[in-house]
């Protein structure tokens, strides 16, 4: 054999060689073929099916029920205080009173006046009777009646305004006025706040307007009140929505038996607007994002799949899934980010 006939079988053998070779890594890196692929080791979930509370969360100020300015209505000189602030009163308690001789003398003038009225009344309506009076007599002295009798009900209504009363259950938010001064109708005299129940008032989110009902469950967590959350209720919902806030005011009721809660209070509040039997759940950690797009992995044959879902509220630690998961679907909750579609996994 020549030299030249040497050199080229070797060059031949030489690159059947490397075609061989090139030929058998490229096989091993065939797709599906998973020779030489190392599998991601993951820890998985089922897909639950549980129920779950769809809740919003609000924060807002827990205020009194009502409040009212109790003014005087008699001028005169107070001869007594009764209450001071952060008393608790009843309805129709004595908070103040001033001194009564001078309405108690226009009372009986009054009285003195009426009594006359009525005998001059009756004494003409006998003589009309017998036809020893005219009728004009009788009109002049009913006018007179009709006259004292209403003085005598303001100097009635005078008298009982010496003294101040609470207009509700409640507790003495200010005390305005001091014993010996001498004061004029209309002297706001205390701030009276009912207390128990307390009104929650809060924004609610825009994009819930459809979901938030009349008589929906409502706890509150109270900055600086014992006892644990306060359970309530809605009980007004604003017919409009805020252009520079996007959302709109609701009010609930809470009881205060108590009287921990002061009115004014910060409170954090959760509305419960309905309760889904059989929702899917994953845990939160087998959620990720792909192009702005919530997506899983669920574990099919060894191999992760990725699958688009549309993801709701969270209960705990863990998503409920609306779409995109059937329950008992196992999904991957760890080295997520490692994964891709058709990635060869070990469950760990």
């Amino acid at each position: 054999m020549t030299m030249h006939r040497v050199i080229l079988a070797l060059s031949v053998a030489a690159v059947s060689g490397l075609a061989a070779a090139c030929g058998a890594r490229a096989e091993r890196k065939a797709p599906g073929a998973g020779a030489d692929e190392k599998p991601v080791t993951i820890s998985v979930a089922e897909a639950a099916t549980e129920s779950v509370e769809r809740r919003i969360d609000v924060t807002g100020t827990l205020a009194a029920w009502e409040e009212a300015v109790v003014a005087v209505e008699a001028e005169g000189r107070l001869i007594g205080v009764e209450v001071d602030l952060g008393d608790r009163v009843r309805k129709g308690q004595t908070l103040a009173w001033i001194v009564p001789e001078e309405y108690e003398w226009r009372r009986a003038q009054a009285e003195a006046e009426f009594l006359a009225a009525e005998s001059d009344l009756k004494r003409v309506q006998d003589l009309f009777a017998k036809n020893l009076a005219p009728r004009q007599q009788v009109d002049e002295a009913t006018r007179r009646h009709d006259t004292a009798r209403a003085a005598l009900d303001l100097a009635r209504k005078k008298l009982q305004d010496t003294t101040l009363r609470a207009p509700f259950d409640g507790a003495v938010a200010r005390r305005i006025v001091n014993k010996g001064e001498y004061v004029r109708a209309g002297t706001p005299a205390f701030m009276i706040v009912r207390t128990h129940p307390v009104r929650f008032r809060g924004e609610v989110p825009e994009r819930y307007a459809a979901d938030v009902k009349k008589g929906d469950a409502v706890t509150a967590h109270v900055e600086g009140a014992g006892g644990g959350p306060r359970s309530g209720k809605v009980l007004r919902i604003g017919p409009s929505v805020e252009t520079t806030s996007r959302s709109f005011p609701i009010e609930a009721e809470f009881g205060n038996e108590d009287g921990a809660v002061k009115p004014g209070s910060f409170a954090r509040a959760s509305i419960l607007t309905a309760v889904s039997t059989d929702a899917i759940t994953v845990p939160e950690t087998a959620l990720f994002l792909f192009a702005g797009n919530p997506r899983v992995y669920v574990v099919e044959g060894g191999r992760a799949r990725e699958r688009v879902v549309e993801p709701g509220e969270k209960t705990r630690d863990r998503l409920v899934i609306r779409k995109g998961l059937r329950p008992g679907e196992k999904v991957a909750v760890t080295a997520v980010e490692m994964l891709s579609d058709g990635k060869a996994v070990t469950v760990r």
